[in-house]
């Protein structure tokens, strides 16, 4: 749950729309980061035999490198959850209207109120709360876009490209080695995210070491096919020639980032969708934010 946001239905999303597959291969980096964890790391995380990811930085480093680490930590983090904020901001505001502002305010303070009332059990419960509707409305909306499309390889064939393009690499290439050269570069960069001391919490809850090994090969499965999921209404859309521009001259060059909210609302006719939609980015930002 913390390796996705809401920036996936708005900014992912709008580069899914314009270029293809390449932005799904940052999720895919983070199934290969999942399946180190599940080959070596998980197991180890879980032996650490502490309560938080500090407890355990404080016993390898001592307590004076584990105030350095939390405060130096602090601007990094406040600016991450102001760019998830700001992507739920923008769903919000395109959907009800709602002012931006004011929606930062109040998810800020619910997030805070309920990481500090609730503990980590609390947000244990949310991180489930939020794969039951993330799951009903990913899955529902990547159904009727293939059905619609006639077909993911019909999708994919219809998809528009650059000449000297690829569905794979995307448009605006001018050489293929750069995307070679980025596509390795993340699976590096992510590889680490996914298998450092800082993030060994996915695993402090598990049972044992075999069910935090579980976990993690579960984690991988499901960051692979995700990725298609997320992205099949935004290729769909792309490959029927919408203008997202001419849809939202209001954005700009942003209009990309409504391309998921563009799918929901013209091809999924079901009301509940559409409600549901703010829902599901809502629970991804108070994650992030309390992460």
């Amino acid at each position: 749950m913390t390796q996705f946001s809401a920036w996936t239905f708005t900014g992912a999303a709008g580069k899914a729309y314009s270029d293809g597959f390449a932005v799904a291969m940052i999720f895919v980096a983070n199934a290969f980061g999942y399946l180190m964890n599940y080959l070596y790391f998980a197991p180890k995380f879980r032996q650490l035999r502490v309560v938080t990811p500090i407890d355990a930085i404080r016993m390898r480093f001592g307590s004076k490198n584990e105030q350095v680490f939390t405060w130096s930590s602090m601007p990094n983090s406040v600016i991450s959850a102001g760019i998830w904020l700001n992507g739920l901001a923008i769903i919000a505001s395109g959907i009800f209207g709602f002012d931006m502002e004011t929606t930062i305010w109040l998810t800020g303070l619910v997030v805070l109120i309920m990481s500090v009332s609730g503990g980590s059990w609390a947000v244990i419960a949310s991180d489930f709360m939020q794969m039951v509707i993330i799951m009903a409305v990913t899955v529902t909306c990547a159904v009727i876009a293939v059905v619609h499309g006639g077909g993911v390889s019909n999708i994919i064939n219809d998809f528009p490209v650059e000449e000297g393009a690829s569905f794979i690499s995307g448009n605006n290439l001018n050489y293929i080695s750069v995307f070679g050269i980025w596509a390795f570069c993340i699976f590096m960069k992510q590889f680490s995210i996914t298998n450092n001391m800082l993030n060994s919490y996915r695993y402090l809850a598990a049972k044992d070491s075999k069910n935090a090994k579980k976990a993690a090969l579960l984690a991988c499965v499901l960051m692979t096919i995700g990725p298609v999921i997320w992205f099949l209404p935004s290729w769909f859309i792309a490959s029927q020639g919408v203008d997202l521009v001419a849809q939202y001259p209001e954005a700009g060059n942003k209009a990309g980032d409504f391309a998921y909210l563009y799918f929901v609302e013209n091809t999924c006719l079901q009301v509940w969708l559409v409600c549901s939609l703010p829902l599901c980015l809502l629970q991804l930002c108070l994650l992030w934010i309390r992460v």
